[in-house]
């Protein structure tokens, strides 16, 4: 009787010992940024609230399980192999009138011209691009919405990150001239095993757009549609061309406007979106460099 009561004993202090729970919270402004949770099974570590990023590790076993949003990833090792799946948790297929804005996530698009006009240069279009490599990435990182009652439409702003790549088509580069100021082409044909030549220019942008949801639904997701300006704040930009293993790079403004203007219209579905960018500035200062409009056609991945 008395083993059984020592072995009981310490059964309940080992059940004790791996049920104990350690928590770890870094709190900014009374909201839990980061969560740190380790017990028996393994840690798991929670950055933001219930979108954010989980990352929770199995100490019994091999796997390693990472959450964005409503994409997880596990990391299985087995044996000698290691393999990864992936799955997405459905959306509900009841809507539930919440309204979702869309401007948060990730977008691409090709940077095109609206209009051109090189008039200053006696006609040389230098600045020709080639389409498929002069491309735009965006991380809009933040957004609000102020939505009416019916939570069908909403008035969305934001704020997120523009980073622009216009690949020449020509083997040139840019600079300012030093007497005059104005951008003028710089030629590189005499390099030898000539690769690219691009300006890169990096925009903190907002947005200020009419969103609503229409009738149509595919699923729980509702066709929306959106329509505004998008304004955009110059932080930096330089020239980088490459030739022969080598790669040459030049920071500066390049006369290049300070703030920046775009129409936007909008149309998506769910987590996906087709949009159009129509400039309302020119790209260079008045007078400062050749007039041209840009334009953007892309796709957006909001709410990734």
């Amino acid at each position: 009787m008395k083993s059984f009561m020592t072995l009981l004993l310490c059964s309940v202090l080992v059940s004790n010992l791996f049920a104990q729970e350690d928590t770890t919270q870094v709190k900014v402004l009374k909201k839990n940024v980061v969560t740190v949770v380790e017990d028996g099974n393994g840690t798991k570590v929670k950055v933001g609230e219930n979108k954010g990023v989980e990352v929770i590790t199995d100490d019994w076993g091999d796997t390693t399980r990472i959450r964005i949003g409503r994409r997880t990833f596990d990391v299985v090792e087995n044996g000698h192999r290691t393999y990864v799946n992936v799955s997405k948790e459905p959306r509900s297929k009841n809507w539930n009138g919440h309204f979702n804005p869309h401007w948060a996530g990730i977008e691409v698009g090709m940077n095109l011209f609206s209009s051109t006009d090189y008039s200053m240069y006696n006609g040389d279009e230098f600045f020709d691009l080639i389409p498929g490599k002069s491309l735009t990435w965006n991380i809009n990182f933040a957004e609000w919405a102020f939505r009416n009652e019916r939570n069908n439409f909403a008035l969305v702003t934001g704020l997120g990150f523009s980073f622009s790549d216009y690949r020449f088509d020509r083997q040139i580069t840019i600079e300012k001239d030093p007497n005059s100021g104005m951008i003028i082409p710089v030629s590189l044909e005499d390099l030898d095993k000539f690769d690219k030549s691009k300006l890169t220019m990096t925009y903190l942008t907002a947005p200020l757009m009419f969103e609503g949801k229409t009738p149509l639904r595919m699923g729980g997701s509702h066709l929306y549609l959106a329509g505004g300006v998008i304004g955009g704040l110059h932080i930096g930009s330089h020239t980088k061309y490459k030739y022969d293993g080598n790669k040459e790079k030049s920071r500066g403004n390049f006369n290049l406007s300070q703030f920046k203007l775009d129409l936007t219209g909008r149309i998506g579905f769910g987590d996906f979106c087709v949009f159009v960018n129509y400039g309302l500035t020119p790209l260079f200062k008045d007078g400062k460099g050749p007039e041209l409009n840009p334009m953007m056609i892309g796709v957006s991945f909001p709410n990734i």
